[in-house]
């Protein structure tokens, strides 16, 4: 069977190719980051309405039939020229709906604007396969560190503090990188705190310090991948100890590893990878530097041990953190 390769365009492109009378009546946005996602709408909106009166629906499956939903984006209206949709989570329409919903991205109703968001990165089913194809994602995913210092300079000078040093931008990311909504959120109050004042101090984000970060599953992969052990550990015990259980993180862990050993498999025989995966989109990039790192006897048995590992979690009373510990030593610990 052939393997379904998602293709991406990044925010920052996504969002440069917003223009003023070039503006392309269907968009996609897929990734958890709330703050890009509201920030390419509202980038859309000002484009697309200037100073007109905004036209603007929000479409929620949950809360709406599948039909209504369709009624709504094929209805022509004579007297406003100008309507945008904003449609969240698609997968959730049922049945000849989502045919049909495919069919009006390729063809939409004049003067609709339609914007698809979808928190979860990766195509499931050969509906949101089909939806891909029709209109290439823009990534909304959380910005690893760097593109995390983009973003917290940037906010720091839209609060009019334009020289913070990088050791205070990089324990603010330690504090709340896990989205771009959080570190805003943290930043405008140290601006608030700091007044007047032109140089921030540690004094200044302790103030904030309390507050947990919460760790997201790409940051595990992007270390794991990297041979980190130190890093992989906490992040991957973190993980198990706030929303994520080991049962839930396995289905990842062994995708992470089965990819690797598809990569160590086709090498010199399969130029271009040509894989798919489920996993974030900043961590399927790095998949080819990632099996670099690992020999496939070291993937194999990474695979052997998440058999184990299943097999323990469904039969025993083993912890969590007791099994992603176990995991990440005897994976890492002879690197």
């Amino acid at each position: 069977m052939a393997r379904f390769r998602l293709e991406t365009t990044s925010f920052k492109d996504g969002l440069a190719s917003l223009k003023p009378g070039f503006l392309k009546p269907v968009h996609f946005l897929m990734g958890e980051d709330q703050f890009l996602q509201q920030h390419f709408v509202e980038t859309l909106t000002k484009f697309l309405f200037g100073e007109e009166m905004v036209q603007k629906m929000v479409l929620i499956p949950d809360e709406m039939s599948s039909k209504d939903i369709l009624d709504q984006l094929t209805a022509a209206d004579l007297f406003s020229a100008k309507k945008l949709f904003l449609l969240r989570n698609p997968n959730a329409l049922k049945g000849k709906a989502r045919d049909e919903f495919v069919e009006y991205c390729q063809r939409p109703t004049d003067g609709h604007t339609l914007v698809i968001m979808h928190d979860e990165f990766g195509a499931k089913n050969k509906f949101m396969e089909s939806l891909v194809k029709s209109v290439k994602p823009v990534s909304c995913s959380t910005p690893f560190e760097s593109g995390m210092i983009q973003w917290a300079n940037s906010f720091f000078t839209k609060n009019g503090i334009n020289h913070v040093s990088p050791e205070i931008i990089k324990s603010l990311i330690e504090i709340a990188g896990d989205s771009l909504n959080h570190l805003k959120n943290e930043i405008d109050k140290i601006a608030i705190s700091a007044g007047s004042s032109s140089e921030i101090t540690k004094k200044e984000i302790e103030k904030f310090s309390g507050w947990k970060r919460k760790f997201r599953q790409y940051e595990f992969f992007h270390f794991l991948g990297q041979r980190k052990l130190k890093e992989s550990m906490e992040l991957g015990r973190a993980l198990v100890s706030q929303d994520t259980s080991m049962i839930n993180l396995l289905y990842p862990l062994t995708e992470f590893f089965q990819e690797l050993l598809f990569l160590k498999i086709s090498k010199g025989t399969n130029g271009a990878f040509k894989g798919f995966t489920r996993l974030s989109h900043s961590v399927n990039k790095q998949l080819p530097v990632y099996a670099n790192q690992y020999t496939s006897d070291e993937i194999t048995l990474a695979l052997k041990r998440l058999a184990q590992i299943d097999q323990q979690l469904k039969t025993s009373r083993i912890k969590d953190e007791s099994a992603i510990t176990e995991f990440v030593y005897a994976t890492l610990g002879n690197g």
